[in-house]
């Protein structure tokens, strides 16, 4: 009965040696997130036009974004489920 225990417990050691090794891999092959840059001059936005542009810049880096999760599939398609109804 000891011997039991002690190949279970290699069997889990080694599943779990061999999962952290490809998590590892796994994890270093992903691209990091492209952050939005803000100049100098949008810290001290203080026209419109400024402010737009900033807006627009914000916008740009959302809409990138959710089609990034669009492209990957993380979320279900909303719109072809509500014309299914």
């Amino acid at each position: 009965m000891d011997k039991f225990f002690k190949t279970c417990f290699l069997l889990i050691y080694i599943f779990g040696i061999v999962f952290l090794i490809i998590l590892d891999q796994r994890w270093g092959k992903k691209t990091p997130i492209p952050r939005p840059s803000f100049g100098e001059e949008g810290r001290n936005c203080q026209s419109l036009e400024c402010i737009l542009r900033e807006k627009n810049l914000v916008l740009g880096a959302l809409d990138r974004s959710w089609n990034q999760i669009r492209d990957k599939r993380l979320f279900p398609d909303w719109e072809s489920n509500s014309s299914k109804k």
